[in-house]
């Protein structure tokens, strides 16, 4: 073999190298483009997302303050305690239940829901 095909073929095989490697760089360069492109639209997605969830919690925060205030106003008001009865002697209750069995109330006239029916007669026919 001659020098010079020993040098044709080394340029060649050097230029072969230079251009592949070229030709990787610009498509890695290209794929690095679009994953940054990718991460800074991930990352601001994210902001905006604990942006919105920052908001979220103000209105939850609000509606349960709100809510609070609600149940203040709404809150009834305490009520006394009934003061407990007298315990009642058995045999004054019996006398008492005797008596209004021999002494029935009258009963109180209710107003009729509806009239009562009458039976006309017919005339001759």
């Amino acid at each position: 073999m001659d020098n010079s095909q020993t040098m044709q073929m080394v340029g060649s095989l050097l230029l072969g190298l230079l251009l592949g490697a070229g030709a990787v760089f610009i498509w890695l360069s290209r794929r690095m483009k679009l994953e940054h492109e990718r991460l800074l639209h991930v990352e601001h997605a994210r902001q905006q997302m604990s942006q919105q969830v920052t908001q979220a919690r103000k209105q939850v925060e609000q509606l349960q303050r709100e809510c609070h205030e609600l149940r203040l106003a709404v809150r009834p008001a305490p009520r006394p305690t009934p003061a407990p009865q007298p315990i009642q002697d058995p045999a004054e209750a019996a006398r008492l239940y005797a008596e209004s069995k021999l002494n029935p109330q009258a009963a109180t006239e209710r107003p009729q829901a509806f009239k009562d029916t009458v039976v006309l007669k017919r005339g001759p026919e």
